[in-house]
């Protein structure tokens, strides 16, 4: 493979996990308008979350052992699923928010393990690079929307992000190869932590920094629009999460440059969530719910990816992907189950905070064993 084909290559796959990040945030950043839509309570568009990433945790087990042609199904089934949205009516909503969920779950596993295989001896910072491309597009996400939240309408993003994906899709049938990749049982046990104790803990851990960000980032724009009313905030409050994000994911990535240990930067992390997710659920002031949203994104930033890359040195089943996803999937369905229950949705964002405290009791589990899992990133 040639050097200006393998940059070609690499900028497009960057594009289409972006466009992943623009998707995963997308129902939350137009999530006002498909409650007015289609009149759905709380519960119901928690329910609509809820099947979104159970399809993505799916999506995670369907890959295929050529990662290339994953990655090109779960393109066209994005792009089929944001069609669908376009044209459904209230019930068959769920059904393509499904099929969207699958698409996307697809895509970013066989994204994920088709880098991993092409780059194994930076496989840390080159996942910190790929989860930074994904905040970028979940950040922008909420401008791209914002034209929806003023009409009333989701036809011209879900139609874009339709078309995006169909590009991606097309060049990874037709351009894309595979790398021969490691089998589970020939990667070196780099970390040094207990063998029996280290599965469980890992399971239990990662299911929560994605479940807190799918249910922040999926009803942050609803709880702020019944705050404050106005689509300004709502759009800077989803924009405000994402960018911090985005930016710990950058910071993170220099600290893995400079061959920081990892569970500084992890416990460091977990604080800063806790304490963006308390002034949220606390305070109602605009500049608190910033400062809170912003905090909770930027303390998520760094985790997913050092965990993944963690469990990748064990294992490149996409069992733990599936796991993950399942994080995503239910505790945004609890929030709104929460927030319809007690007709506050402040409330029901108060299980996202709990899933934050746990976090960080687990962590406490962890043996206290520092790693050093950076390597050099280049292009």
């Amino acid at each position: 493979m040639s050097l200006p084909f393998r940059i070609l290559s690499r900028l497009i796959i960057y594009l289409g996990f972006a466009a992943t990040g623009i998707g995963m945030a997308l129902p939350g950043s137009v999530m006002p308008v498909m409650i007015a839509r289609w009149s759905l309570s709380d519960r119901q568009a928690g329910m609509l979350l809820f099947l979104g990433w159970l399809g993505s945790s799916l999506g995670a087990l369907a890959v295929r052992p050529s990662r290339s042609q994953s990655l090109a199904a779960g393109a066209f089934l994005s792009a089929a699923g944001a069609l669908g949205m376009i044209f459904s009516a209230r019930w068959s909503s769920f059904l393509s928010m499904s099929i969207f969920g699958l698409g996307l779950g697809l895509t970013m596993t066989a994204t994920s393990l088709l880098l991993a295989a092409r780059y194994q001896h930076r496989r840390s910072a080159e996942l910190n690079r790929l989860n930074l491309v994904w905040a970028l597009g979940a950040c922008i996400c909420p401008r791209l929307a914002e034209q929806s939240l003023r009409v009333t309408s989701i036809t011209v993003i879900f139609a874009g992000v339709s078309f995006l994906f169909c590009l991606v899709g097309l060049w990874a049938m037709l351009a894309e190869q595979d790398t021969p990749h490691s089998d589970a049982a020939t990667i070196a046990p780099r970390l040094q932590w207990s063998l029996t104790a280290w599965p469980l803990t890992l399971m239990l851990i990662i299911l929560l920094p994605t479940g807190v960000e799918s249910s922040m980032g999926g009803w942050i724009a609803a709880y702020v629009q019944r705050t404050q009313h106005t689509v300004t905030t709502t759009v800077t409050a989803g924009t405000c999460f994402w960018a911090g994000l985005m930016i710990s994911r950058t910071l993170a990535s220099t600290l893995l440059y400079l061959r920081r240990y990892e569970r500084p930067v992890l416990f460091e992390s977990f604080i800063i969530v806790i304490v963006g997710a308390a002034l949220l659920v606390s305070m109602q002031s605009n500049l608190a719910i910033l400062c809170g949203v912003f905090l909770t994104g930027f303390g998520l930033g760094p985790i997913y990816p050092l965990l993944l890359a963690a469990a990748l040195q064990y294992s490149e089943n996409t069992l733990i992907f599936f796991i993950a996803g399942i994080g995503s999937a239910f505790l945004p369905w609890v929030t709104g189950i929460v927030s319809t229950t007690a007709s506050s949705l402040r409330a029901g964002l108060a299980v996202p905070f709990v899933a934050a405290v746990l976090m960080l009791l687990l962590g406490i589990a962890l043996p206290r064993v520092p790693i050093a899992v950076s390597q050099r990133s280049i292009l």
